[in-house]
């Protein structure tokens, strides 16, 4: 078993236990966490099953520069559980009441990792007067997975996911008869080996969420919508972005799908990237770069370039 990590105060208080939670609804709260101060905010949207720990080293940093806020999606992390279809718009409209609520008006740069970067794209599609800059840290495109498929001629990708969705509902299942307990296979599946990195009571908040129903019903159903419903969400609301200032990101590792070839793997890469281009093409200042020896979580792997590259877009948008 993985040793934990020494006591840290500044985790414990920002990472096991809900921080603000607002109202949106007669019986929905989401959780919110916020820290520094100034214009513009930096908004942070995690990856299908990220959480605000997600983000712990970038916030931290960036929260001395400016107001920061990073938030769990409904039915994730510390938010409580939302209607269903979780979809991209579901998931902008829950944000956005949330800041309401919160009292944190724009400007807004937004900061969108994998999934949380198409409902990123949405929230400056949709309220394009409210946001001043983004970064997209190896971002999810509308379709992707059908493209990646038609890319290299396969339907192995569509298999997999039908499978991760066929596990999402049984976890689910078991959650809600309480049988995800410590010793099972279900269990290490659902919540993962201890982190090095985590505290104690960090990772006892990670497993109380990870064995909650309500967060493999809302990853099932944000799952199901990401490459229907919600791609078809984002390219309706597509437009041009002006002159903003946008990065992105991209992994500079690749790692092949199950028996995938390697000119299979390349196919996928070489769109990946190219879908990556299209985001930035979306703003006459959008800028993409690779961040070589990262992997997919790049605010994990190298979170420096993710500070660098935010701070660079606060710099441009209050220069104007």
């Amino acid at each position: 078993m993985a040793t934990l990590a020494a006591p840290n105060p500044w985790l414990d208080q920002h990472y096991a236990a809900a921080q603000t939670l607002v109202r949106i609804g007669r019986r929905r709260r989401l959780n919110l966490l916020i820290a520094g101060s100034g214009e513009p905010t930096v908004v942070f949207a995690a990856g299908l099953i990220g959480t605000t720990l997600h983000w712990a080293r970038v916030q931290r940093a960036l929260a001395l520069k400016t107001c920061t806020v990073a938030f769990d999606k409904a039915g994730i992390g510390f938010s409580d559980p939302g209607p269903l279809p979780r979809t991209a718009s579901a998931i902008v409209e829950d944000l956005r009441a949330a800041l309401t609520a919160a009292d944190i008006a724009p400007p807004y740069v937004l900061v969108g990792h994998s999934a949380g970067g198409p409902q990123m794209r949405l929230f400056a599609f949709s309220y394009p007067q409210e946001v001043v800059g983004m970064v997209m840290v190896d971002s999810s495109s509308e379709h992707q997975y059908r493209r990646m498929d038609d890319a290299t001629g396969a339907r192995d990708g569509e298999t997999l996911r039908r499978e991760l969705r066929r596990t999402y509902s049984r976890l689910a299942r078991l959650a809600r008869a309480g049988a995800l307990t410590p010793g099972t296979p279900d269990y290490d599946r659902a919540v993962g080996p201890p982190s090095p990195t985590l505290t104690t009571a960090v990772q006892t908040a990670h497993a109380v969420q990870r064995t909650s129903p309500a967060f493999w019903r809302a990853l099932r159903s944000e799952s199901a919508a990401a490459d229907s419903v919600s791609s078809d969400e984002v390219a309706a609301a597509r437009r041009s972005l002006g002159d903003m200032p946008l990065i992105v990101l991209t992994a500079g590792k690749f790692p092949p799908r199950p028996e995938e070839t390697v000119a299979a793997t390349e196919a996928r890469h070489e769109l990946w990237r190219t879908m990556h281009e299209e985001i930035a093409a979306l703003s006459t200042r959008g800028d993409r770069r690779t961040v070589e020896g990262a992997g997919h979580s790049i605010q994990l792997d190298k979170p420096e370039a993710v500070i660098a590259a935010t701070e660079e877009v606060l710099a441009m948008a209050r220069a104007g």
